[in-house]
């Protein structure tokens, strides 16, 4: 409770959005994706791609394990910091990836969205071995019911990190309409 905040969401999606959507990138932001995310972290590429942020994707090799990454990050760490965004699971292949990464990445001075949709059902995730910045999952792969319900497990300092993109109601005292 003193380190991270749980937002409740329709599903780890919506989860993705709400990072990829308030996000800071920039030219020296990147996004670095591992070449077997889940669809809606592919689509963060948008978001990144509006900000002039450079898009780095970490490849797999024939068993479509990610292909000696360390070194690959450690690369885009001298450019710039930025987002990297790993699944802890594959959605499509299954092959678990090492979540040693995570701490690696950060050690280099990158935000870490672990998408642990796929892995938790089955798995013990602890975020204080995996200290992901971001973490996001989706109920009903680990209770079957209900749907549409997800989350988003943020460390409160990477939350302040966050900028939200637009306001609504709820997230504002006042507003006019004046200029």
């Amino acid at each position: 409770e003193s380190t991270h905040e749980v937002c409740f969401t329709a599903n780890a999606s919506a989860a993705i959005k709400l990072v990829g959507e308030s996000y800071p990138f920039g030219p020296r932001a990147a996004l670095v994706l591992a070449a077997d995310n889940h669809n809606s972290i592919n689509g963060m590429r948008e978001y990144a791609r509006r900000a002039g942020a450079p898009l780095r994707v970490l490849p797999l090799d024939a068993e479509l394990r990610l292909d000696d990454p360390e070194p690959r990050l450690a690369d885009q760490a001298t450019h710039g910091g930025g987002l990297v965004a790993l699944p802890a699971q594959s959605n499509f292949s299954g092959v678990r990836h090492p979540l040693a990464l995570v701490a690696r990445a950060g050690a280099l001075g990158f935000d870490v969205l672990l998408d642990a949709a796929a892995f938790a059902p089955s798995h013990e995730l602890s975020l204080r071995a995996c200290p992901a910045d971001f973490t996001v999952l989706s109920f009903h792969k680990l209770f079957g019911y209900p749907t549409s319900v997800g989350a988003l497990v943020a460390r409160r300092d990477a939350l302040a990190r966050l900028r939200r993109p637009w306001f609504a109601g709820g997230t504002v005292a006042f507003a006019s309409v004046g200029a």
